[in-house]
């Protein structure tokens, strides 16, 4: 068995992993636009930054249990919200 034998599996599964991540991100850009209509009627602000230091809180805990550099998944978490952020704009400008 060669390389690409060896390696095609491999990224079978990654691809696999992509999309489940991809899923998972539309997913978390749904409930935030639900988030969004709920501050909007109650007059709240889009962003809320007290929210966001309690998600980077939680993504710091995750990484130490999963083994996933914190910096690293952090940057990550910070393009997730601001996504989901302007998922929330463009939902209701």
């Amino acid at each position: 068995m060669g390389y690409e034998e060896d390696i095609e599996g491999l990224r079978k599964e990654i691809n696999r992993l992509n999309e489940e991540i991809v899923k998972k991100i539309a997913e978390r850009m749904g409930v935030a636009v639900r988030i969004g209509t709920v501050k909007r009627k109650y007059g709240r602000p889009i962003v809320d930054a007290s929210r966001e230091a309690k998600v980077y809180e939680q993504i710091r805990e995750l990484s130490g249990k999963y083994g996933v550099n914190e910096k690293g998944l952090e940057r990550i978490f910070i393009e997730v919200i601001r996504l989901c952020i302007e998922a929330q704009m463009e939902e209701h400008p």
